[in-house]
C-alpha cells in the first residue's frame, strides 16, 4: 500500500477511530494535492477529514513543507517583522495598524506580509486592501499568495466552497515568503497560544511574538486585555487602563475598508490628535516590542510619545 492510500485509510474510519497521519504521509499528500494530481472529491474528503479530527505539529509540518517546496519568494527582509495575519482579514472592526506602521517606520522599522484575497472563513478586508487604498508610504513590503504560492492559490475557488476553516488557515500564515527573522502572529482564540509556540518553535524562527488581539489581530484591544507571549518570556497580559492612554470605546464598524482608510488616512496627515491616535500609539508600542526595537510594549509606547510626536 502506497502513502497516499495508507493516509486517506487512515482518515476515512469513523470520526471516533480517525488516526493521526505521520508528517511523511501529510507531505505526501499535500504535494499531490499542488501538483493537482488528487481530484477536487479527494482533497474535499482530506480536508474535511483533517477538520474533523482536528490536526497535529506534524501533520501541519508535513504540509508546509510541501508548500514551501514551490515557493516563489521574493528578495528576502530578514531584518523586517512579518505581520502573520489571518488571511481572512476583518469584516467588523476598524485597522488602525496602518497608522502604527507609519509610526514605526519613522523610526527605520520595516515590515511584511503576506496574504489572499477574499479567503474563507470570514473573507474580509485584509490590511493590504487598506494600505492599498490609503496610498502612503507605511514601509511595508506585501506578497501575494497567488504570486508567492500559485499552487496553493488554485485551491481558493474550493476553499471558499468549501466555507470552513481548514488546515490551510493555520498554516498559509507561518510561510513568511520574505524569509524574516521575525514575526508577530495573530491568534483569535486563547487556547491556540500554546499550539502556535509548539509551531513556530518547530519552523525554527529566530524570534516571534504570538498576540491575542482585537478579531483575531495583533492590534491590542482598546477596551480589555491583549494577552501577548513573546519567545523565551511568559504569557503578558496587557490592560489598556495601564497604559494611560484615553483610547476609543467603539470601534465596531459595517464599513471595515472606508473607515479604516478615514481615520488612518487623518492620523498620518496630522488632523487625527485624539483616541484613535492614542490606540495607533498603543499598538505601536506593541509592534516595536515585537521587533525588538523596545524591551516591553510600555517602553515601545514611550519611545514613539518621545521620539516620533
Amino acid at each position: 500500500m502506497d502513502t497516499i492510500a495508507r493516509a486517506f485509510k487512515k482518515l476515512t474510519k469513523l470520526r471516533e477511530n480517525l488516526q493521526d497521519l505521520t508528517e511523511e504521509e501529510a507531505y505526501e499528500i499535500f504535494k499531490r494535492i499542488l501538483e493537482g494530481k488528487l481530484s477536487e472529491v479527494k482533497i474535499s474528503a482530506f480536508l474535511t477529514a483533517m477538520r474533523i479530527k482536528g490536526e497535529t505539529h506534524e501533520e501541519l509540518l508535513g504540509v508546509k513543507k510541501a508548500i514551501e517546496e514551490g515557493m516563489n519568494r521574493p528578495r528576502r527582509r530578514e531584518g523586517a517583522l512579518d505581520l502573520a495575519l489571518n488571511y481572512d482579514g476583518k469584516d467588523r472592526t476598524i485597522y488602525i495598524l496602518p497608522a502604527a506602521l507609519w509610526l514605526c517606520s519613522r523610526i527605520g522599522m520595516e515590515f511584511t506580509n503576506h496574504f489572499a484575497l477574499r479567503t474563507p472563513t470570514k473573507e474580509g478586508v485584509t490590511l493590504y486592501e487598506v494600505v492599498r487604498a490609503m496610498g502612503a508610504d507605511l514601509n511595508i513590503n506585501f506578497s501575494d499568495q497567488k504570486d508567492y504560492a500559485p499552487e496553493l492559490y488554485r485551491l481558493m475557488p474550493l476553499r471558499r466552497e468549501l466555507g470552513f476553516r481548514s488546515l490551510i488557515n493555520t498554516v498559509e500564515k507561518f510561510l513568511n515568503p520574505f524569509g524574516t527573522k521575525m514575526v508577530a502572529v495573530s491568534i483569535f482564540h486563547k487556547p491556540y497560544l500554546e499550539k502556535n509556540e509548539k509551531l513556530l518553535e518547530l519552523f525554527n524562527l529566530e524570534d516571534y511574538t504570538i498576540v491575542k488581539g482585537l478579531e483575531g489581530g495583533i492590534e491590542p484591544m482598546p477596551d480589555r486585555p491583549t494577552y501577548v507571549k513573546k519567545r523565551g518570556k511568559e504569557l503578558e497580559v496587557i490592560d489598556p487602563k495601564e497604559i494611560e492612554l484615553e483610547l476609543p470605546k467603539d470601534v465596531q464598524t459595517e464599513n471595515v475598508l472606508g473607515d479604516s482608510v478615514e481615520i488612518n488616512r487623518s492620523i498620518v496627515e496630522g488632523k487625527e490628535r485624539g483616541k484613535f491616535l492614542n490606540w495607533a500609539i498603543y499598538t505601536a508600542g506593541l509592534l516595536l516590542y515585537a521587533g525588538n526595537r523596545a524591551k516591553s510594549v510600555r517602553e515601545g509606547i514611550d519611545k514613539i510619545v518621545t521620539t516620533i510626536l
